[in-house]
Formats: C-alpha cells, sequence, structure tokens
C-alpha cells in the first residue's frame, strides 16, 4: 500500500525509522526492536540507506514487510549512478516494495561537502524526476526542513527546495527533527499557502545521547 494513501485516511498515522545496521549483530537489534514494535500497530517503517550496505539493507526491507507485515519505505540516495540507481529501483520493484523516500543522501561527515556520485543526481529533485519519468509506480516520499539547513543560504533557499520536489512528484514530505512545534505548523502553513496540497509529516526523534542529539542537529540545522 502506498504511504500517501495511508496518510489521507481520518485517523492518525504512526510510523518509525531505524537506522540502517552496520554489521550482523546490530541486524539481530533491529529485528528484535522491530518484533517489539510490530505490537504497536505501526503504519510503516523505513531503514535508512547505508552506502557500504545498500544492497543488505534493501534486503532487510522487504524482509521486514514479509515476515511482519509491515509496510517498509526504502530510502534512496543520490549516493550512485543513473544507471545504478535504475538497478536498484527495478530490484525494489521487483522485490514488492511500494514505497521510497528520496533524498540527495549526506556527506561522509559534517563540514565536508557532498560530492554526487552523478552529476544528472544532484539533488532529491534530482531523483524524484528520474523515478517519475522513467515509470515506476512508487509511493514517492521526500524530506524537508522546518528551520534553515546549514548548506541552504537562508529558509527561502530551502522552501524553494520543497517545492521543487513536489513539482518533481513527491507523494508527501517528512520533516527533518525540530524541537519546538511552532516550526512545523509554521512550515505546513506556508506550505499550503503557497498551493502545497501533499501531506507533511512531522519526524520526531527521541533522544538516544548527546552526542548523537549533537550530530543530527549539525547535519539539520535544529534549534
Amino acid at each position: 500500500m502506498r504511504i500517501v494513501d495511508m496518510l489521507t485516511r481520518s485517523r492518525p498515522s504512526v510510523s518509525f525509522e531505524f537506522m540502517a545496521p552496520r554489521d550482523e549483530s546490530e541486524v539481530d537489534v533491529l529485528e528484535r526492536t522491530i518484533s517489539a514494535l510490530a505490537g504497536h500497530g505501526p503504519d510503516w517503517v523505513s531503514v535508512t540507506y547505508r552506502q557500504r550496505t545498500g544492497e543488505k539493507t534493501l534486503e532487510l526491507v522487504t524482509r521486514i514487510k514479509r515476515q511482519y507485515h509491515i509496510e517498509a519505505m526504502a530510502h534512496l540516495t543520490c549516493a550512485n549512478t543513473v544507471d545504478r540507481t535504475r538497478q536498484v529501483l527495478n530490484w525494489m520493484e521487483r522485490e514488492g516494495v511500494a514505497n521510497v523516500l528520496t533524498l540527495r543522501g549526506d556527506p561522509p561527515s559534517a563540514g565536508e561537502p557532498f560530492v554526487p556520485a552523478d552529476p544528472r543526481l544532484t539533488h532529491a529533485s534530482d531523483l524524484i524526476t528520474l523515478v517519475r519519468g522513467s515509470g515506476y509506480r512508487f509511493g514517492l516520499g521526500a524530506a524537508c526542513s522546518t528551520e534553515r539547513h546549514p548548506e541552504s543560504p537562508d529558509l527561502e533557499h530551502e522552501f524553494r527546495y520543497m517545492q521543487l520536489k513536489v513539482e518533481a512528484g513527491a507523494h508527501f514530505l517528512i520533516t527533518q527533527l525540530f524541537f519546538d512545534n511552532r516550526f512545523y505548523f509554521d512550515l505546513v502553513a506556508r506550505a499550503r499557502a503557497a498551493g502545497i496540497k501533499v501531506p507533511i509529516v512531522p519526524g520526531l526523534m527521541p533522544v538516544p545521547s548527546r552526542r548523537s542529539l549533537a550530530v543530527m542537529t549539525a547535519m539539520s540545522g535544529a534549534t
């Protein structure tokens, strides 16, 4: 089922996002976590994408969907060439993945520039254009920011990129983490005033440690 269809139902939707496991031991931990959370009836879950373990992450997405009967969304970034990205999309289609979260991807570390693997895939909007233009039928999500991203000169620039993603064909948006609800409601109000009608899902992040919080706020610009 496409996530955008879940988001247009009358009742609230709940989902979980998991960091991609780095090795087999983390796969076991993740599967135990998913098994425990499955009892709470999430509408969908997603697993972030790691370049180093990309194929295993995608296999995990399909296993979650089949084993736990939860809609599982795959993340897809601009980390590959156009040809390799099409191969990944073909694999997802064959395996029954219905939803894809399209992202530019993060630089190797905070403060370093993002270098695309293919000049045709520089932004998430390019990825959305590729997916929609190639005839795939995935439900497409994209990220957005309630505050200025560290790489953006101002909030206006950030908002324009969000518009480009929707114009390219994103079906729904998920925000980066935020701490003040006002930022989220202001973004939604501005989006609606600008004619953006797609669902905008608030992205909430539990704080596991000071270090992880510092990393995430540095990367997202959340204050």
